[in-house]
């Protein structure tokens, strides 16, 4: 008599590894938003700032009040990454739950390599960032003296 080997169905797995690609997915296209370009010049940005100087020294001098701030608009920005970071994780419990049910191990180590990818893309970019405006600062008092030379 032959012995068939009935393989469970791979379903924690499939299912963190599809989180997981979501998630890398968002994270990528929320770091790829970083390097897109400003909507406003920053000569534009000094000009509204001087103007909204002007206004409230005017303001100040009439006695008239200050207008209530207007709130920000809502960035959705940072919600995607941080539902995409709560994917990854969950992602990553999934695959832990499918070796734990001894499923097919392929997809489940793939849905905690990929989870685990999205959290350190995050952080390595961010450490990155630091490291390259620190580089910047460091450049810029560097040559503060040849400026009043």
């Amino acid at each position: 008599m032959q012995k068939i080997a009935i393989e469970k169905p791979t379903k924690y797995g499939l299912i963190g590894f599809l989180l997981g690609i979501a998630s890398l997915i968002v994270i990528l296209n929320q770091l790829s938003t970083f390097f897109e370009p400003q909507a406003q010049s920053t000569g534009s940005v000094i000009v509204e700032i001087a103007a909204d100087i002007k206004q409230s020294a005017a303001r100040a001098l009439s006695g008239e009040p200050a207008p209530k701030p207007t709130p920000p608009p809502q960035d959705f920005g940072q919600l995607a990454t941080i539902v995409a970071l709560c994917a990854a994780g969950l992602a990553v419990m999934l695959g832990d739950v499918g070796l734990y049910r001894n499923e097919p191990h392929r997809l489940s180590y793939l849905a905690v390599g990929i989870g685990l990818s999205a959290f350190v893309m995050q952080y390595v970019f961010w450490l990155a960032i630091l490291i390259c405006g620190i580089a910047l600062l460091i450049s810029i008092v560097e040559n503060l003296g040849s400026i009043f030379d």
